[in-house]
């Protein structure tokens, strides 16, 4: 008897809504399961030896001005496909998913994958806040349910034939292919500096911290510190993971209130007002 094919995921997640999204379409792929492979946090990272167990493998990763975030990219290029099927989800505040699957299809084929099927779905922006209500609330029971209808997709593709997809019509027309297949070195890292300046992490209400260490045990860039209260602006991808996980709301995000910041924020405000869905490509 041929053994049963295990379906895994592997992910960078700081607020875990890319990992909530990953888990509703693996359950409904309906496969026994490979323990997850969680790369959001330094450590976790650095002993990932780019070996994986599942004969399909879910890689989900959140938006970052266009692409996956910088700390996704080293592990992904150690990852050994070894003929296995892929499965890449961009995870995006509802802007725009722009090149991040197609920049995960040219990485994973590259590693040895095939790809079996691709995604973009929506969740709460990073910077979301009452003021700037940026998909407050994603992926919601509606996401949820694509995500399931997703997984039983996938399920019913395996069991009858799987044969790769073709990702290349699916970049927007600004961007070209020649453009995904040969970003220059440090490109990921220059991507998430484009953002910054609209916005930057603050210990607001330094007097309430307890030296819980929450938000330095969340930060998937090791860009806190507690003592002395810090954070390197260098490291930090305004993912917001310590602002979520503080129980006395010590950290916040200040917004950039410039008039140059401020008519870029109307102009996102425009933008994210319009509900975007996911997008399913098997």
């Amino acid at each position: 008897m041929a053994k049963a094919q295990r379906v895994q995921s592997l992910f960078f997640s700081p607020t875990g809504t890319t990992r909530k999204i990953l888990s509703a379409i693996k359950e409904h792929i309906g496969l026994p399961s490979a323990t997850d492979i969680d790369l959001t946090l330094p450590p976790q990272r650095d002993v990932f030896t780019g070996n994986v167990e599942g004969d399909i493998i879910l890689v989900g990763s959140p938006v970052y001005h266009g692409s996956p975030p910088w700390p996704m990219i080293d592990p992904l290029n150690r990852i050994k496909g070894g003929g296995r099927w892929a499965i890449p989800v961009a995870v995006y505040g509802n802007r725009s998913a722009e090149t991040c699957v197609e920049e995960m299809v040219k990485i994973l084929r590259a590693k040895g994958f095939k790809i079996l099927a691709s995604a973009s779905f929506v969740a709460e922006h990073s910077w979301a806040s009452e003021s700037h209500p940026y998909a407050l609330g994603r992926p919601d029971e509606k996401d949820l349910k694509i995500a399931a209808e997703f997984g039983e997709q996938i399920r019913d593709k395996l069991s009858s034939g799987p044969s790769e997809i073709q990702t290349s019509g699916l970049l927007r027309d600004w961007f070209s292919k020649e453009m995904v297949e040969s970003f220059p070195s440090g490109y990921h890292r220059r991507a998430v500096e484009t953002a910054k300046g609209l916005g930057w992490v603050v210990f607001s209400e330094a007097a309430e911290c307890t030296k819980c260490m929450s938000c330095v045990s969340s930060c998937p860039t090791g860009a806190l510190s507690i003592d002395p209260q810090m954070v390197d602006d260098g490291l930090c991808i305004r993912c917001m993971a310590c602002t979520r996980v503080c129980p006395e709301g010590v950290l916040s995000l200040h917004y950039d209130d410039s008039p140059s910041s401020l008519e870029r924020f109307e102009r996102l405000g425009k933008i994210f007002a319009v509900r975007k869905e996911p997008k399913i490509y098997i």
